[in-house]
């Protein structure tokens, strides 16, 4: 495992830039966190609050500095307004791998944001962190987040049938993957 780092400068595409979360984005993560399309896709819990968003943003340090995992916020370039969340998590150093999972705040949807995010964020794993493999999980029946893969650049491999247990039931999930080869690297 290694220390993982933060971009610098931020990802940036003219769309969305990605920066580490902070104490300032607390109460717009509590309310995103409040739309129910957010807790039913992912594992946020379903009554989420300040608390939440605190113990959230505090594990977020010990999990980079372990090499487990990296989450950005996504926000506008100008306003620097929260939009959403992605992520890398479930490294797999060994074999060059992780995966990436994201969120859409409310007022944030159907603008792309989502898709540049992921992009630049499976890009970057790719190339700077130098991993062969990004993968992305997606509920079948979440046909937005599969969209969002998608005009991404991932590649859709299949379902894993009862993969995860999430919040206590076991799920299926469609399989996607960015390669370095994906991008001319190989």
């Amino acid at each position: 495992m290694m220390t993982l780092y933060y971009p610098d400068p931020a990802l940036e595409d003219g769309v969305v830039r990605l920066r580490p979360f902070g104490p300032e984005d607390v109460p717009a993560l509590v309310r995103a966190c409040q739309d129910p399309e957010i807790p039913r896709w992912t594992r946020v819990p379903e009554s989420y609050g300040e608390s939440d968003a605190r113990e959230w943003l505090a594990s977020h340090e010990p999990h980079r500095q372990s090499g487990t995992g990296l989450a950005f916020a996504v926000v506008d370039p100008g306003s620097d307004a929260l939009l959403g969340s992605v992520g890398l998590h479930a490294f797999e150093w060994e074999h060059l791998r992780c995966e990436i999972g994201y969120w859409c705040a409310p007022w944030a949807r159907r603008r792309g944001v989502t898709a540049h995010a992921t992009a630049l964020l499976g890009r970057w794993a790719l190339t700077e962190l130098a991993f062969s493999r990004v993968g992305l999980l997606a509920d079948p029946d979440n046909e937005a987040s599969q969209r969002v893969a998608l005009r991404a650049g991932f590649t859709r491999e299949g379902t894993l049938r009862s993969y995860q247990s999430v919040k206590g039931t076991r799920r299926d999930f469609a399989l996607f993957s960015l390669l370095r080869a994906d991008l001319g690297l190989d």
